[in-house]
């Protein structure tokens, strides 16, 4: 059976005039300043607090926490992690800050002044296969990244399971949600091998705008790896990137979403 051709004309010009979805903006990033970074760490969690950086490296026996002198990125404390653990992202909370770490289902607690392990603490049930990825703080509860589109949302004290957020785009899941940080109100996210980051309505879940970090790439050493490694300097409103093994941490500007 034939549509009549007035009919088909009609749908047609229809779809001309509806609106275009709205695709998400990608915002590119533009340089403020760049300092020295140890090409050596493979960052793995990044804040900056009380004008000094806080820095883990991964990898199995080579993991390490680390404080760092901003401008030169000197080290200013470094403390090694078990051989049989991959640190991972960490976050501060009062005086203390929280380390997890990668397939282990461990975290680790150090004190803030000097890194001097304070404890351990579970992410997930024996049995489970949960990962550790990024952690950020919200001033109420820990963010927790594990690898997949939803974050997980943590108690403050004992580090409970208290609900989750599904991060999406445009309706799409986005995976490999990596390294986090709170900037404002909103919720950065590395995405793992990709030089994008997510800014995340964290009331929502969904993903506002990305940041695009390409234009770094002809600046830094060429075994640089991913993107990864995200600092807010609250006070001052700087914002800083850097990545696994990269040569140069950025201050960027701070992208304002309309």
């Amino acid at each position: 059976m034939h549509m009549p051709i007035a009919i088909l004309m009609l749908l047609a010009l229809t779809a001309w005039a509806a609106p275009a979805a709205a695709q998400t903006p990608v915002i590119p990033c533009r340089t403020v300043a760049e300092y020295p970074h140890d090409a050596g760490t493979s960052t793995q969690g990044l804040f900056h607090l009380d004008g000094v950086f806080y820095e883990s490296s991964g990898g199995y026996n080579r993991s390490f926490v680390a404080m760092v002198e901003p401008g030169t990125g000197r080290k200013l404390k470094t403390v090694p992690v078990a051989p049989s653990l991959f640190a991972e992202g960490i976050a501060p909370r009062g005086s203390t800050l929280r380390m997890l770490t990668w397939k282990s289902g461990i975290g680790l607690i150090f004190d803030l002044k000097d890194l001097a392990p304070k404890g351990r603490f579970a992410y997930r049930s024996t049995f489970g296969k949960t990962e550790g990825w990024g952690l950020a703080f919200d001033g109420e509860r820990f963010v927790m990244s594990t690898g997949k589109s939803r974050l997980e949302l943590r108690d403050a004290d004992d580090f409970a399971l208290t609900g989750t957020l599904d991060v999406t785009d445009e309706g799409r899941p986005v995976r490999l949600l990596n390294e986090l940080e709170f900037v404002g109100e909103w919720l950065y996210a590395n995405i793992w091998k990709s030089d994008r980051v997510a800014i995340i309505d964290p009331a929502d879940g969904k993903v506002r705008a990305w940041l695009d970090l390409s234009s770094l790439r002809g600046r830094l050493n060429r075994g640089a790896g991913t993107a990864n490694g995200i600092a807010y300097d609250a006070t001052g409103g700087r914002l800083y990137v850097t990545g696994k093994c990269w040569d140069r941490l950025f201050e960027i500007e701070v992208p304002v979403l309309r």
